[in-house]
């Protein structure tokens, strides 16, 4: 007969080590309350991060228009070489010659020279006796077109 040269059944050889993996897990109900309560807090805190971005963003567009509304001032004013100010002029009401005059006090120059309108032929002359008021000249002693 011949020997059985099977081999004897083999033992599980089995090694067994320890790691950490990231695996779902139910909440327990204090859990779950303490995770709301962090998402309200949460919840508020973008909240008033939106409002103050919103309020700054408000804050930097209003400056950004007045800036740019000063450029524009300032192009303007070096494109066109001058800008309008308050000057004080002189009016003078010629009645002989019917025609007003108006000189600008700074330069001397005449900015206009028009015929008289119809109210300022009617304005009155002073009676006798009374002084011509601040705004008005006597007239003139010179004699015209000589």
């Amino acid at each position: 007969m011949a020997k059985d040269r099977s081999k004897p059944p083999e033992e599980h050889r089995l090694k067994t080590t320890k790691e950490k993996r990231s695996l779902r897990c139910q909440l327990t109900q204090a859990e779950l309350l303490a995770a709301g309560e962090k998402l309200a807090d949460l919840l508020d805190c973008l909240r008033c991060t939106t409002g103050e971005r919103e309020n700054v963003t408000k804050q930097y567009k209003a400056k950004e228009a007045e800036l740019s509304a000063q450029i524009e001032t300032q192009q303007l004013l070096v494109r066109n070489k001058s800008e309008i100010r308050t000057v004080d002029c002189i009016n003078v009401l010629d009645y002989t010659d019917v025609k007003c005059i108006v000189t600008r006090t700074d330069t001397g120059e005449v900015i206009m020279d028009r015929k008289l309108t119809e109210d300022e032929k009617q304005s009155t002359l002073p009676f006798d006796g009374e002084e011509p008021t601040d705004n008005e000249s006597q007239p003139s002693e010179a004699p015209r077109g000589a």
